[in-house]
């Protein structure tokens, strides 16, 4: 509901255009700007609707330039899909992760924001390589008046006072998700506060906002826990808990290892969220019987694995899928095997840079 307010206010768009005015239509500095853009909305909404917002405005910067729109899409999702994790509300990867292993917000933030800044810096240099001829190529001209009057219509706050509004409620949830942990308030207690206030406040259509909410990936959720609590009853989750324990015996770098570039290469193949849920208990064996691993350095390992892992292939995220859909309506469409040369590179890298965070953190300091 929060999501469904603030996006209805055109902020994303004004950023979006705001990043081609920063930049001067110079696309080595514009692109950075994107992805960070793009990075810091995946760390406080979620990275399907983060592109849903982005992409259409990126799409026509991209057109009015004589650029592939494709040489901005994809640093974007990568850049959501590593810095989403950054946060507890991020990804749903990381509110499962942290419902599970009951850890909270600043948790999160403190021990991964880092490692992604790190990650992201790569990422970026990678990005900047990987699509230089296409910048180079452009020459970097700027627009046309009339293309550039079009970008800005398009690019204006809607509804600044419910922006305003919006703004204050988003910085006091924010205030309480990073407080939640002393005074024992649970994130979804400080959602329904926020959504809440902004339904007073703002005064909603109430038929929109119920339409707002993603009631499929509710009811995804509460099935997949079925199916998950199911595999755990049968006794695969111990099965595979005892394999990977026996595999990494007490060492705690060697297991961090493993769960970390196990779950980024399989979450080239399954979708990263079901897989998330199937390891949370396995993750859960391994941190109670591993020494040293109550610091629960394996459920940060976990999400780092399976959000940066998406960006391997084209269906390791939702937001890759729905990012390809809207570039596909704009006649630029993302092939799997065009994702993959792109995207599985960025995989490496910040997967490696992030690993490197992580036992720094974790066995070093």
């Amino acid at each position: 509901i929060v999501i469904a307010v603030v996006e209805r206010t055109g902020i994303f768009q004004w950023l979006a255009y705001q990043a081609y005015r920063l930049s001067r239509g110079r696309l080595w500095l514009m692109l950075p700007i994107l992805m960070i853009v793009t990075g810091v909305a995946s760390a406080f909404l979620d990275n399907v609707t983060t592109m849903l917002l982005m992409t259409p405005i990126t799409v026509q910067i991209a057109l009015a330039m004589g650029i592939n729109p494709l040489a901005l899409l994809i640093p974007e999702v990568l850049a959501s899909n590593v810095v989403g994790i950054s946060t507890l509300v991020g990804t749903p990867t990381n509110i499962l992760i942290g419902s599970y292993g009951k850890i909270s917000f600043n948790d999160f933030v403190v021990n991964l924001t880092p490692g992604v800044l790190l990650a992201l810096l790569g990422l970026i240099i990678y990005s900047e390589l990987s699509y230089r001829k296409e910048f180079k190529a452009s020459g970097g001209s700027g627009l046309s008046p009339v293309l550039l009057k079009a970008l800005a219509e398009r690019g204006r706050i809607t509804e600044p006072d419910h922006l305003k509004k919006a703004g204050v409620v988003g910085a006091g949830m924010i205030g309480l998700f990073v407080m939640g942990e002393q005074i024992h308030l649970l994130p979804a207690v400080t959602a329904l506060i926020g959504a809440t206030a902004l339904l007073v406040w703002i005064r909603p259509d109430i038929e929109e906002m119920i339409e707002a909410v993603d009631w499929t990936t509710l009811v995804f959720f509460i099935t997949l826990f079925i199916c998950v609590g199911a595999i755990q009853e049968v006794g695969l989750i111990s099965f595979i808990a005892d394999f990977i324990g026996r595999l990494v015996g007490d060492n705690l770098l060697l297991a961090m290892l493993v769960v970390t570039w196990f779950s980024a290469v399989l979450s080239m193949i399954i979708a990263n969220i079901p897989f998330t849920a199937a390891m949370l208990p396995v993750i859960g064996y391994l941190t109670a019987t591993i020494p040293g691993a109550g610091s629960k350095a394996l459920f940060y390992c976990l999400s780092v694995g399976s959000a940066m892992g998406g960006n391997g292939s084209l269906i390791g995220a939702s937001a890759n899928m729905v990012t390809a859909g809207i570039a596909e309506r704009a006649g630029h469409p993302i092939t799997y095997v065009y994702f993959f040369k792109k995207g599985f590179p960025a995989l490496l890298i910040t997967v490696a840079l992030a690993t490197v965070w992580l036992l720094l953190r974790f066995l070093v300091l």
